[in-house]
């Protein structure tokens, strides 16, 4: 019941735009985490069957998902990057963000812990390590939600990751 309570302002959100909607379909911009997360699966049937709007959803990295709001392409996005999310509502592509889901990132690392991390509670101070240690690390490097928040955990960690990249 609590979760349902939460993603009313979802089903808020799809109404309202079903009231403007010249069409009978409305295109939702998604992250893959949140389309395979099974939200849409529970949530799109009750919906569609009370608007008798169809929703399609695509299934892309945040920052494509966004890109092609921007283009007009996407109705609704459901993205993972605060900031990125912000500044399009800035730069007038959306009218309101709502908060929906939220992602635990973890570091992963060889059993050999080449930078000494295992068991630390620091995501900042053990991303320093990595470096320190020029443990080899392996990014995502593809503009997705996920990559942002890992540009912003280096930032945070003081660290200049396009300048001080290496072999590691």
């Amino acid at each position: 019941m609590d979760l349902i309570r939460k993603l009313l302002p979802i089903a808020a959100l799809f109404l309202s735009l079903t009231a403007h909607a010249q069409q009978k379909f409305i295109t939702v911009a998604s992250t893959t985490s949140t389309e395979q997360s099974g939200l849409f699966k529970h949530l799109l049937p009750a919906y569609e069957k009370k608007s008798g709007v169809q929703v399609r959803v695509v299934a892309l990295g945040t920052g494509q998902a966004l890109d092609m709001a921007r283009r007009g392409d996407a109705d609704v996005v459901f993205v993972h990057a605060k900031s990125a999310e912000e500044k399009f509502i800035a730069e007038g592509y959306g009218v309101k963000r709502l908060p929906v889901m939220y992602n635990d990132f973890v570091l992963v690392g060889p059993k050999s812990d080449p930078a000494k991390v295992a068991g630390g509670k620091d995501i900042v101070e053990a991303l320093r390590k990595v470096k320190g240690a020029t443990a080899p690390f392996v990014s995502r490097g593809d503009r997705s939600g996920t990559h942002m928040a890992e540009l912003a955990l280096w930032k945070t960690a003081g660290i200049d990751i396009a300048a001080d990249k290496g072999p590691w």
